[in-house]
């Protein structure tokens, strides 16, 4: 007897992630489910496709989540927290991408890729356990994990495979999309303001933005740095193994529309091979440039599936003139090595919710019980 098609309804289908989402859905094992594009009122009625279909978005009504099995969530946390509950009454196990339910009881943060990257890793160090609960069939909410918890978190298990890592500190370039249209047009509005010499839009960054870095805003800011870095970190806390090392992490407010880019720093307890370096931190989802010529920025995340990440070695011991040249080489053995990793920030994220709703689809009831 065939399996039924799947129902899936996509909350927040109008966001910039929902729109990621929408597209790697259509790629995804669940490319052939019944999917429904569903926002807020005022969003509700706008033109959009899925899987090469036209589709207009949906408004949230009472049996909007009728005999649907699965509702991802990913638009603004306001309405995660109004509808969720309404989604698991109907039956539907629920993904949020926003982050709005991290302090819910049973809620689990989930990021699969990392869950068997440390299972392959404990079976060689036993005491290296994850500590973060697993789904079972009675988990029906999750939330997928941050992209850079998960990228943090997926690189300090391959690096424990070469040697253990004392200390990992990181700094997070971060997009103007991470916050949605609001912030991409409020940074486009800036730039051009700026070379026309008016007045600056600053309704969600709440300062300048364009042509300008940033570790903080004021208290007029919708966006807050420092509880984002919190949040990376207790969740890299909670998907790492527990031999991984303690992670330092800084957002910077980077003015720029898309792509993450992350200086991750990684130092071993003691000197190691570049090449072992190499060798384990490549494998799914990872693509090593291996030239410093091939450098890659943000624009070139855009799109991609892998993270792309260049790996230069780092040597303490020789007078600064020198260390520029070791790592133009990139190939002297050392404890300590830069990664460079750049990600598209909305297509990775979409990735992680698919893999967590894969994980919850593994567990779902089949059939009649006799």
């Amino acid at each position: 007897m065939p399996e039924k098609t799947l129902k899936i309804a996509l909350v927040g289908a109008a966001s910039l992630l929902g729109k990621a989402l929408n597209d790697e859905l259509a790629i995804s094992s669940f490319a052939a489910a019944d999917l429904h594009l569903l926002d807020e009122e005022d969003e509700a009625g706008k033109l959009t496709s899925a899987a090469d279909e036209a589709r207009i978005i949906q408004p949230i009504e009472a049996d909007s989540f009728d005999r649907c099995d699965f509702t991802f969530f990913a638009g603004s946390p306001e309405l995660t927290l109004k509808h969720w509950q309404q989604a698991l009454r109907a039956g539907s196990r629920v993904v949020d991408l926003s982050g709005a339910l991290a302090d819910k009881p049973g809620v689990l943060v989930r990021a699969p890729w990392v869950q068997e990257e440390s299972l392959t890793f404990s079976q060689s160090a036993p005491q290296a356990t994850a500590p973060l609960a697993t789904p079972d069939l009675q988990t029906r909410a999750v939330i997928s994990a941050h992209p850079v918890a998960v990228l943090l978190a997926m690189f300090a298990i391959r690096g424990q495979h070469v040697a253990p890592v004392g200390r990992m500190w990181a700094t997070l370039l971060q997009p103007a999309s991470e916050y949605g249209h609001a912030a991409l047009e409020e940074l486009h509005q800036q730039t051009t303001n700026l070379l026309s010499f008016q007045s600056l839009p600053t309704q969600v960054f709440g300062a300048q933005s364009a042509f300008n870095l940033a570790v903080s805003f004021g208290p007029g800011s919708r966006v807050d740095l420092f509880q984002a870095s919190e949040a990376i970190r207790r969740q890299y806390a909670m998907i790492a193994p527990t031999l991984s090392a303690a992670l330092a992490l800084q957002i910077v407010q980077v003015p720029v529309f898309h792509g993450y880019a992350i200086s991750l720093g990684l130092e071993f307890d003691r000197t190691v091979s570049f090449a072992a370096v190499m060798q384990a931190l490549a494998g799914s989802h990872v693509r090593l440039v291996t030239e410093a010529g091939e450098f890659p920025g943000n624009v070139q995340a855009v799109e991609e599936t892998d993270v792309q990440v260049l790996v230069q070695p780092v040597d303490t011991t020789l007078p600064p003139a020198q260390t520029a040249g070791v790592a133009q080489a990139g190939k002297r053995d050392t404890a300590r090595f830069w990664l460079w990793i750049i990600a598209d920030n909305l297509k990775f994220a979409a990735q992680n919710a698919i893999a967590c709703a894969v994980e919850l689809n593994r567990l779902r009831p089949r059939g009649i019980v006799q």
